[in-house]
C-alpha cells in the first residue's frame, strides 16, 4: 500500500514535470509564435541579430527571429532571416524592415513599418536594412571614416597646423614671443610704458591726464563736442548758408553754373577775349586805360586847387564857399517865410482861395483877350483889364 502510494506520487511529480517543460517549451520558445505562415527578409548585413530577438511592428512586439540563414547564390543580400508573428502584419508595397539596437547597452530587434498603400505581392522578396551600432558609428567618426568623420579629421589637422604655425617664432609673433628673449624685452618694455602712461593719466599729468582728471577740463571738452554736435546739426539743415550750401541741390546747381560761367570768362578773358581779356592781352589799351587813370588822378588834384579853374575855385576858394553858403541861407529862409504865409508869393502858393480868385480872373482875362482881339478896340481891353482890378 506504502509503495503504490509512492509510486503514484513520484508519478504525478514526474508527468507534472513534463507538462511544465511543455508549457515553458510552447509559451517561451518560438514554437508558441506560428499563427502565420513564417515571413523571410533578405539583408546584406545580420547586424549581429540573434535567434529568439524581438520582432517589432510599429513599436509594438508581434513575434521573434526564427532563423538565420547564408544564402551563397545571392550577391547582395546573402542574409536571410525568417521571422514569426503572432499576428497578420499588413504589408505593403512600402513597406520597411530594418535591424536596429533594441538598447544603448545592446541588443537588437526587428523593426516593422507595414506602409501604406497597395498590398505586398506574394512573389515579391522582401529586402531589409541593417542600422549600425552607435558606439561603431561613433568610434568610425572618430577615426575619420565617412563625411562627418573626414571632416573632422581635416578640423583637427588645421588646428595641429594652426598651433604649429603659432609655435613657429619664424611665422608667427606668438612663437616670437615665446622662444626668442629680445621681443619678450621689447614686450615687456612696452608694458611699462603703458603702466606709465596710465600712473601720469591717474595723477592727471599732461593733457590726456588732465582731460581725465580735471573735471573743469572735462566740461569744457563737453560743451565743445555739444557745440560740434549743434554745428553738425545745423550743417544738416536747409535754413542757413552753410547748411544750403551743404544740403540744397538746387543751390548747388547754381554754384556749379556759376563756376562754369567763371570759367567760361576766364578762359576768354585768357583768349584775349572781352574787355577784361583786352586790358590784359592789349598793351595800347592799357596804355591808354593808365592815361584815363593818370588824367582822372590830374582833374582830382586840379579840383581842389583855387587856382586851377573854375571847378577848383568851387572847391578850393573860401569865399566862394561862403557865398554859396549865404545864398543856400537865403534860399532856406526865402522858403521857410513861404511855409509860414509870409508875402505875396507865400500867399499865392499856400491860400487856395487867393489861388481859386487869381485863376477866375486869369480865366477872364483870357476871354477878354480873346474877345478884343476878334473885334473890340484897343480901348476896350484897357478898360475891361483895370475893371477886371
Amino acid at each position: 500500500m506504502k509503495r503504490l502510494q509512492r509510486d503514484t506520487a513520484l508519478g504525478i511529480v514526474f508527468f507534472g514535470t513534463m507538462a511544465f517543460l511543455l508549457w515553458a517549451t510552447v509559451n517561451l520558445t518560438d514554437i508558441s509564435v506560428g499563427a502565420q505562415a513564417p515571413l523571410q527578409v533578405y539583408f546584406a548585413d545580420a547586424g549581429g541579430i540573434r535567434v529568439g530577438d524581438p520582432v517589432l511592428l510599429l513599436g509594438k512586439p508581434v513575434g521573434k527571429v526564427a532563423q538565420i540563414d547564408f544564402v551563397r547564390d545571392r550577391p547582395k543580400d546573402r542574409m536571410r532571416i525568417t521571422l514569426r508573428a503572432k499576428e497578420d502584419l499588413a504589408l505593403t508595397q512600402q513597406a520597411s524592415i530594418q535591424i536596429q539596437d533594441s538598447g544603448v547597452l545592446g541588443g537588437k530587434q526587428v523593426y516593422i513599418d507595414p506602409g501604406q498603400g497597395l498590398p505586398l505581392p506574394t512573389d515579391r522578396d522582401l529586402v531589409g536594412t541593417t542600422s549600425g551600432n552607435a558606439l561603431a558609428a561613433a568610434g568610425k567618426f572618430f577615426d575619420g571614416d565617412g563625411p562627418s568623420g573626414k571632416e573632422l579629421r581635416e578640423a583637427l589637422t588645421e588646428i595641429r597646423r594652426f598651433f604649429q604655425n603659432l609655435n613657429n617664432p619664424e611665422t608667427s609673433s606668438v612663437g616670437a614671443l615665446i622662444h626668442r628673449r629680445d621681443i619678450y624685452d621689447e614686450v615687456e618694455r612696452a608694458a611699462k610704458s603703458v603702466n606709465r602712461l596710465l600712473d601720469a593719466v591717474q595723477n592727471g599729468e599732461g593733457f590726456l591726464g588732465s582731460m581725465i582728471m580735471n573735471r573743469s577740463l572735462r566740461e569744457d571738452a563737453a560743451r565743445f563736442v555739444g557745440n560740434l554736435a549743434q554745428v553738425s546739426d545745423r550743417l544738416n539743415r536747409t535754413d542757413n548758408a552753410l547748411g544750403r550750401l551743404l544740403n540744397d541741390t538746387e543751390m548747388a546747381d547754381q554754384l556749379g553754373r556759376l563756376s562754369y560761367n567763371l570759367d567760361a570768362i576766364a578762359n576768354k578773358a585768357a583768349e584775349g577775349r572781352g574787355i577784361v581779356g583786352r586790358l590784359v592781352h592789349d598793351e595800347a589799351l592799357a596804355e591808354e586805360l593808365s592815361g584815363a587813370i593818370r588824367s582822372l588822378a590830374s582833374v582830382l588834384r586840379k579840383a581842389d586847387d583855387p587856382a586851377a579853374g573854375a571847378l577848383g575855385t568851387a572847391f578850393g576858394d573860401q569865399q566862394l564857399k561862403d557865398d554859396l553858403k549865404n545864398i543856400v541861407g537865403s534860399l532856406r529862409s526865402v522858403a521857410h517865410k513861404i511855409d509860414e504865409g509870409n508875402g505875396t508869393l507865400s500867399v499865392l502858393i499856400n491860400d487856395e482861395d487867393m489861388a481859386i480868385r487869381l485863376r477866375r480872373i486869369l480865366t477872364q482875362v483870357s476871354r477878354a483877350l480873346e474877345d478884343a482881339r476878334e473885334a473890340a478896340p484897343i480901348g476896350t481891353f484897357v478898360q475891361v483889364l483895370f475893371g477886371a482890378f
